[in-house]
Parts: C-alpha cells; sequence; structure tokens
C-alpha cells in the first residue's frame, strides 16, 4: 500500500520540490497551500504523515500542529516541520500539545528529507 503524504506550506515552488523529492520515492502526495486547507484535507484523506511549514497565512504551522493534536482524528498523524528557524524546534517540543515527530531545517537536502519521512514512516 502506497503511503500519503501532505506537504503544507504556501510557496508553490517549496511544495513543488518536496513534491517532486517524495514521489521519487514512492510516496502519494497531497498539496495545501496554507493551515487551514491543511486541517481540511488532513481530516479527509488522513495521510501517514504531514511535513509543514511554520510560517504560513490564515493559519500557522504551531497553530496547525495543535489544532491538529487536539482533533480525534488526525491525533496520531506523525507531523514533520520545516523552516530556517532552527529555535522553533524548542517551542514546538516545549508542550504535548504541540511535540512533532521530526524536524527537517531549510535549505533542504533531499537525502535528509528521504531519511527522516522514511525513519518516521517505518515506525
Amino acid at each position: 500500500m502506497v503511503e500519503t503524504i501532505l506537504i503544507v506550506d504556501d510557496v508553490q515552488e517549496t511544495r513543488e520540490l518536496l513534491k517532486e523529492a517524495l514521489k521519487v520515492a514512492n510516496y502519494e502526495i497531497i498539496e495545501a497551500v496554507d493551515g487551514v486547507d491543511a486541517l481540511e484535507k488532513a481530516e479527509k484523506f488522513l495521510p501517514n504523515l504531514i511535513l509543514m511549514d511554520v510560517t504560513m497565512p490564515r493559519m500557522d504551522g504551531f497553530t496547525l500542529n495543535m489544532k491538529l493534536k487536539e482533533n480525534e482524528k488526525t491525533k496520531n498523524i506523525p507531523v514533520i516541520v520545516s523552516t530556517s528557524h532552527k529555535d522553533m524546534l524548542r517551542v514546538f517540543q516545549s508542550s504535548d500539545k504541540t511535540k512533532i515527530d521530526g524536524f527537517i531545517e531549510k535549505p533542504y537536502k533531499i537525502e535528509e528529507i528521504w531519511t527522516i519521512v522514511d525513519r518516521i514512516l517505518k515506525k
């Protein structure tokens, strides 16, 4: 069975880069343009993993992660945060309500994305 990843980023070029990198590794991809869009798609499609940016319009990644963890349908979906702000890792890890499963620092290294995604999905 093909595993599904929801990519959440307001920058189309970033979504395209991640989509191409993960399609090569045989993952099915769903895209969302911001946190509001992502919450709707997470509830509808129940992806195996969510890979999201932090800074987005309408709903940021921190708020999105809290809402995902509060929702019975989505609370167990693993979340990887991608950002260029390394200090955000501490913010996300500060509470069980915001805890994440992985962190990828921008700019991306494709091999790092594959390694982290594979590690989380193989648990």
